[in-house]
């Protein structure tokens, strides 16, 4: 039975604090609105239909070049692209599972752990945060349930004095009754009471209705249900910054109306009008294979384009070197660069640059969220909860497998073991010297049967 109360009466500190909340998130949410539009290569139209010109795809003269999409898409390539190796005990080999890493793997199998981190990446790229939801296994079930929360969805409050400390997540999303057709308004608050433990309260609005309590109780764990990062840090605010903030689809949308004025340009004096003077327009016939006999004092022309394209070609090529510059995203990472394979690790390192350093900034952020994914599923399970995972980052460029192998030479030659040479190409000792030898007694046995045989053939032939 819930317990009925009555709101205190709000100072005017109060209420400019809620409007001031209130006009911060809705500017979040239509940030976050602009971003997945920018990101599908929704509104991307920069140019108006020419007079009495139908407005179709095919008449317009829109160029829609989507790079917004390839900027998030490649910093998660460049997160999330490669299988993401981990463990909780760094004393055991690669091949070497404990009981709870194995429980680990299993977990990540049943949420297809590289398909979740991307589209985790992505909700980060495009919103600037990060939300997962933990739901404990339904009966029958052996591993909890991660769930990608969309980022608009998702309204968290902070204690006053810090901004880190939760007080209270919200997550708001509308949807329709499946059975009678009915609009929902469905809302989870997970707040921590004064105990420090999380109540969780389920509502519902039918049909613009007030919002009812239709569930409540205490989360049994010490940890709430929700665990996010900043995707890129922002200073003072609790929301990260996106891949593709506001300044960066301005940008992009000038780049698209340049490249669509040069479309209408090339397109209009790609079929040139032609114009005349000194006869009548019946006396004149034009075609491929028209002779044109011209009156006296008769004038034909077409008309030229005056204007140099070069300029605006040069406008556009400065806009996106631009982009790429305040994204961080260099244009090597789209293949560009022909010779790539012919530089050193270091010149690709400094090519790659402003990249590898956004990639990393991102691994101190999305890491901790793994981390703590793994602790609370884990405490979830009844394990070990106090196992701090080991994440091993993969090189986010491409290797020179010749230049490695080289370095390893030297390596040895230094002093460097076998052990550790072997384990830097990602190969596992124990495993290794095992299959050694096991190829010596394979190869020994091979030996002494072959002389075996030998002997055998050398007495019947004696006989």
């Amino acid at each position: 039975m819930m317990t009925s109360y009555t709101l205190p009466q709000l100072t005017y500190a109060d209420e400019m604090w809620i409007r001031r909340a209130i006009d911060e998130d809705m500017r979040r949410l239509a940030e976050i609105s602009a971003a997945w539009d920018a990101y599908y290569g929704v509104n991307q139209e920069t140019l108006r239909p020419a007079k009495n010109e139908p407005r179709s795809a095919s008449s317009t003269d829109n160029v829609a070049l989507n790079f917004a999409q390839f900027i998030v898409d490649t910093s998660v390539f460049f997160l999330f692209g490669e299988d993401l190796q981990y463990d909780l005990d760094i004393n055991t080999g690669p091949s070497e599972r404990t009981p709870d890493e194995a429980w680990l793997d299993g977990m990540w199998a049943a949420n297809r752990k590289m398909v979740f981190l991307q589209k985790l990446a992505m909700n980060g790229g495009v919103t600037g945060h990060a939300f997962v939801k933990i739901k404990p296994p339904k009966p029958g079930q052996v591993y909890p349930r991660l769930i990608n929360l969309s980022t608009e969805y998702v309204h968290v409050i902070t204690e006053p004095d810090d901004i880190d400390e939760v007080r209270r997540y919200i997550v708001q999303y509308a949807a329709i009754d499946p059975v009678n057709g009915d609009r929902l308004v469905l809302r989870q608050i997970i707040e921590r009471n004064d105990n420090g433990r999380w109540q969780v309260r389920d509502q519902e609005s039918r049909n613009d209705g007030p919002m009812r309590t239709v569930q409540e109780g205490l989360w049994p764990w010490e940890w709430a249900p929700i665990v996010d990062c900043q995707n890129l840090p922002a200073a003072n605010e609790y929301y990260g910054r996106s891949d593709i903030q506001e300044h960066a689809v301005k940008l992009s949308r000038s780049i698209n109306f340049v490249m669509s004025n040069l479309q209408r340009i090339i397109k209009f004096h790609g079929h040139p009008k032609t114009w005349g003077q000194g006869f009548k327009h019946d006396e004149l016939k034009i075609g491929v294979d028209e002779t044109i006999v011209l009156p006296q004092n008769a004038t034909l022309q077409n008309l030229e384009m005056l204007s140099d394209l070069s300029s605006s070609i040069e406008l556009y090529a400065r806009l996106k070197e631009a982009l790429h510059q305040i994204t961080q995203t260099p244009e090597v990472a789209a293949g560009k660069l022909e010779s790539a394979g012919n530089l050193s690790g270091v010149a690709l390192k400094i090519l790659y640059g402003p990249l590898l350093a956004k990639t990393a900034v991102k691994r101190t952020l999305y890491g901790p969220l793994i981390q703590e994914i793994h602790r609370r599923t884990l405490d979830m399970a009844g394990r070990r909860s106090d196992q701090e995972t080991q994440i091993h980052w993969p090189d986010a460029l491409p290797g020179d497998a010749l230049a490695e192998r080289q370095t390893a030479l030297i390596d040895k030659q230094l002093g460097v073991s076998d052990d550790t040479l072997l384990q830097q190409f990602g190969y596992d000792p124990d495993a290794e010297r095992e299959k050694r030898q096991q190829n010596v007694t394979d190869m020994a046995d091979a030996m002494l049967g072959a002389f075996d045989r030998g002997e055998d053939e050398g007495d019947e032939q004696q006989e």
